[in-house]
């Protein structure tokens, strides 16, 4: 009560499955948070880019079976030194054929000497386990020590099934490779694999659409990739020689040092920091590129221990992030002993944070939270507890987007009482409501044209689940009589498919046959020929893009409604209506269908390794745990008002394994459980966030 009274808000112990259940209370008045809208953005976006990756993950087989069909004359005509040419075709091969093999388990090699290594390799990648460099790839040297296996390691929402779970070992595979310009048989090897996706070959234009499907939604990529590689090797002649390729490194390294964006700005691999100061890596390219991202490349320049030592800087923080898009408050909490070198190298580095993809477009959303309170605005949105909760917020909300793209982005962590009480409050920052609808547009137009809302890839996604549950009941007749005791997940996907498993006497093989049918059908485009299936399935099917317009829809009338908080403007019976319903509005937009809302899901704690320290062996997490009830006193006709919302608390710790969801809630739910982050405990009801009673 003191801390309430003190600071105007208290983030309390009571927890919950999931953010809209603190607004279906029906209790005090609300307070629509920042971190409530946000948390739904992230829902929504996540499983939109699931179903991207999931159109992904169809794809990359082919593209990889193209490359390898193509390398085998690769080098027919190749004239010059044929031990070079050997040695770069193997190991083209094998790096193509491992990620092959990783996402297609019959794919072998005709070679006994290659399938041998492809199965040993394998092995190792789906252990996860060791740190070497293998023999194949030749002795560790100062910019390639060796690999982390743990990297492959599926998280994020890759875990949801194994075929995901395959393309991410696959894809993470072909972004740690590293085909170095300064070595003969890597840079030859990269060319040979360009030329098999070369401008004039047909499927040209099919892989650039794989390839740079992302660039609008996160950024650059960090390295060079197979469609730069494709562009070089057009250059090279078939006659080549050793001044061949030395004449096509001078090239690559005169266009780095013209297009200095084209250098490296992060280094994922285990080795020893270049001489070159300016340089994080050693030029190289990559079959496919992880994109950077500008907390990326903040940590790359405040953990260099070339310019912080004594101590070195083991692990970055993420008050850094806070600072770059323009806390005052967290450039006066962060507590290190280098603290002016590394405020000016994250000022040095503030331009990392604005550009032209939708990533910072949701930066540009978050620091609206961190902008100076509006002049109008409640006096406790001046203190440092609001400080301490807006920079929370902002790294839940990094901590989340960076789940997303766990794959994609290169790695580098009491009152008296009144008669009448209003409906509850917004929190009164419209800027941010104004701009999380402008990236709602942006979003959903993105994700439109790279193909997200195709209901193709949902159909897909649902047959092979289906597939996978009919597979667990003896005959379809159990499956009928037991479905309602499945979660609802599962039973929402048999109901979607009724008119198709209601063929009477029919065997449990049967029906698998006519589902792999009906797949193919769907996959050829020819579900024409199953109306009264596809008339059922879209009844229950979730529309996402629908979901997008109307989370532009809510994010405008939080907008109106802030506005209208800040100059004492009183809300219509509309507004007050919307408020009272907000908790059941998110539901619905973080697709939860009718009533479901209230038996919850208890899935929303998220965790994403960030940055890596082999010294220490360590990972530096970020991510969120349940959501928590704030209780905040509002400023209302001359008194306040106790009102109850809810926010995504922000973790950030180092643990010596890499953390899967499921983990990290297990970790939560134990006596292992961390401390949140020590700017955040004043705000905190006892300090810190301890285990409690799950609330629905």
């Amino acid at each position: 009560m003191d801390a309430l009274k003190k600071n105007g808000i208290l983030i309390s112990n009571e927890c919950y499955k999931q953010i809209f259940s603190v607004y279906l209370s029906g209790g005090n008045p609300l307070f629509i948070t920042s971190d409530s809208l946000l948390n739904a953005y992230h829902v929504l976006y996540e499983e939109s880019i699931f179903r991207l990756e999931s159109s992904m993950a169809e794809q990359l087989p082919k593209i990889l079976h193209a490359m390898l069909n193509n390398l085998t004359d690769i080098d027919k005509n190749m004239r010059g030194n044929p031990e070079l040419v050997s040695a770069s075709k193997k190991k083209a091969k094998l790096v193509v054929g491992i990620a092959l093999r990783l996402i297609d388990p019959s794919f072998r090699f005709e070679d006994a000497e290659l399938n041998k290594i492809l199965q040993e390799e394998c092995q190792k990648i789906k252990m996860a386990q060791i740190v070497e460099k293998p023999v194949w790839l030749g002795a560790p040297d100062p910019s390639f020590l060796s690999l982390d296996y743990s990297r492959y390691k599926p998280r994020g929402f890759y875990t949801q099934n194994e075929k995901l779970q395959r393309y991410f070992r696959a894809v993470s595979w072909l972004q740690s490779i590293p085909f170095r310009v300064n070595k003969n048989e890597e840079l030859l090897a990269i060319l040979m694999l360009g030329n098999t996706v070369g401008h004039r070959r047909k499927r040209n234009e099919e892989c650039r659409k794989f390839y740079d499907i992302y660039e609008s939604f996160i950024g650059k990529k960090d390295d060079w990739d197979l469609m730069v590689a494709a562009h070089e090797a057009s250059f090279i002649p078939r006659a080549f020689s050793k001044d061949t390729l030395q004449l096509t490194r001078k090239h690559l390294h005169e266009r780095a040092d013209r297009q200095f964006e084209d250098r490296p700005k992060i280094s994922d691999q285990i080795s020893l920091p270049p001489e070159d100061p300016n340089d994080v890596y050693e030029l190289n390219f990559r079959i496919i590129s992880a994109y950077r991202t500008p907390s990326a490349i903040l940590f790359q320049q405040t953990t260099d221990r070339r310019q912080f030592f004594h101590p070195f800087r083991s692990y970055p923080n993420g008050l850094e992030v806070c600072i770059a898009i323009g806390s005052q408050f967290a450039k006066e909490t962060l507590e290190d002993p280098h603290k002016a070198k590394l405020l000016q190298a994250i000022d040095s580095y503030q331009s990392c944070f604005s550009g032209d993809s939708l990533y910072y477009d949701y930066l540009h959303a978050l620091k609206a939270l961190l902008d100076d309170a509006e002049p109008d605005a409640p006096d406790f949105m001046r203190n440092d507890a609001w400080q301490t909760k807006s920079c929370n917020t902002v790294l839940a909300g990094w901590a989340q987007l960076r789940h997303t793209w766990a794959l994609q982005a290169k790695q580098n962590a009491f009152y008296a009482g009144m008669s009448m009480l209003p409906a509850g409050f917004v929190e009164p920052d419209p800027e941010f409501f104004g701009r999380m609808a402008d990236l709602a547009i942006r979003t959903k137009r993105q994700l439109k044209e790279a193909g997200a809302f195709n209901p193709k890839y949902s159909l897909m996604q649902d047959l092979t689940r289906l597939k996978e549950l009919i597979k667990t009941f003896e005959s379809p007749t159990e499956m009928h009589q037991k479905m309602f005791e499945l979660p609802l997940e599962d039973m929402t996907v048999i109901v979607k498919f009724m008119p198709f498993l209601t063929k009477e006497g029919e065997d449990k093989q049967t029906l698998i046959e006519r589902m792999d049918l009906l797949k193919r059908d769907v996959k050829n485009g020819k579900t024409d020929k199953y109306p009264q299936l596809m008339s059922n399935y879209e009844q229950y099917d979730i529309d996402l893009e629908e979901l997008w317009d109307r989370f532009e829809n809510v994010s405008r009338r939080l907008e109106v409604i802030a506005h209208k908080q800040l100059r004492g403007v009183a809300l219509n019976k509309s507004e007050e209506a919307f408020i009272k319903n907000y908790g059941i509005g998110i539901a619905g937009m973080m697709m939860y269908g009718g009533n479901s809302y209230y038996t919850p899901r208890d899935d929303a704690p998220r965790i994403i390794d960030v940055y890596y320290n082999p010294e220490l062996h360590g990972y530096l997490h970020v991510g969120i745990a349940r959501p928590r009830k704030i209780y905040v006193l509002y400023p209302w006709e001359g008194k306040n008002v106790l009102c109850e919302g809810a926010v995504m608390p922000y973790y950030e710790f180092v643990n010596d394994t890499r953390l899967t969801d499921l983990s990290w809630k297990e970790k939560l739910d134990s006596s292992q459980r961390p401390s949140v982050p020590k700017w955040m405990k004043s705000v905190i009801s006892g300090n810190d966030l301890v285990r409690t009673q799950l609330k629905d």
